[in-house]
């Protein structure tokens, strides 16, 4: 995460993603940015308060208006 800038995802407050694909999501209590483990191109996000399966190329694609690198 050296030098990475990290974008917010639209609609996926407070997840947020860099350049390279990886998700991240604030730590509870010291707030800095925790990576988001991904299994087969899928990660868990919480929304609503309901956990959500969503893959990693949509959040890219919201966040950047580009498909990721791999696509």
């Amino acid at each position: 995460m050296e030098g990475s800038t990290l974008k917010n995802i639209p609609g996926y407050y407070p997840y947020r993603i860099d350049e390279e694909g990886k998700v991240y999501v604030p730590h509870s209590k010291t707030g800095f940015p925790v990576q988001v483990k991904e299994h087969n191109g899928m990660v868990n996000v919480r929304q609503d308060g309901r956990p959500k399966k969503v893959k990693v190329s949509e959040l890219y694609r919201r966040a950047f208006n580009k498909l990721l690198p791999e696509d």
